[in-house]
């Protein structure tokens, strides 16, 4: 027998130590993912403690809004729903009052579709002798640029900003109603091609 034989018998019965719990999940965590799969393949006895499972905790959150949502979409569809049920049951006196439009425009008349007598009626006040003065204001003119028309000339678009403004006057009884309306017009001035 020489000497590398009774070396061998030597080594063959020596066996290493088994490596602590600290070391093997230190191991396993400094692996990350790796790790807990490599040691997850190794036989039962040498395995760690098995670490904290992550929990489903943070699939509740998500199932609670999911819950919460429903709940509010079916209140939420059974409120007009009977709501919807309420309007076809109103009783046909609540209803508002219309009133008949007048077919011909009372030239006469400051608002349109409204006669004279009617207005007169309402307001409590003379309508005949109403005298409207108008006056058309140039508020601002912006150039928005050259725009391409389907089929035609280009053009250069500008915009208009007026301020219309009527002034009523009542000889009999002195007194002024002034009233104003702001007005847009675009204008399309036609750009030759040369």
């Amino acid at each position: 027998m020489n000497d590398f034989e009774s070396l061998e018998k030597e080594l063959r019965s020596l066996t290493p130590k088994k490596p602590s719990l600290r070391l093997s999940d230190r191991i396993e965590q400094g692996l990350g993912d790796a790790g807990n799969l490599a040691m997850r393949r190794l036989p039962e006895e040498v395995k760690s403690s098995p670490a904290a499972k992550k929990s489903n905790i943070l699939f509740f959150p998500w199932l609670g809004i999911g819950i919460a949502a429903s709940l509010i979409l079916t209140f939420l569809s059974v409120y007009f729903l009977k709501l919807g049920e309420n309007e076809n049951l109103s009783p046909p006196s609540a209803e508002i009052p219309v009133f008949d439009a007048v077919p011909g425009e009372d030239p006469e008349s400051p608002i349109h579709g409204v006669s004279v007598a009617e207005l007169e009626a309402r307001s409590g006040m003379p309508v005949g002798g109403w005298m409207p003065t108008f006056q058309e204001r140039l508020l601002d003119r912006v150039d928005e640029g050259v725009i391409a028309r389907p089929g035609g000339l280009p053009a250069r678009q500008v915009r208009m900003h007026y301020l219309d403004e009527i002034l009523w006057q009542h000889p009999a009884i002195d007194q002024r109603i002034l009233s104003s309306q702001p007005r847009q017009e675009i204008i399309l001035i036609d750009l030759d091609l040369y």
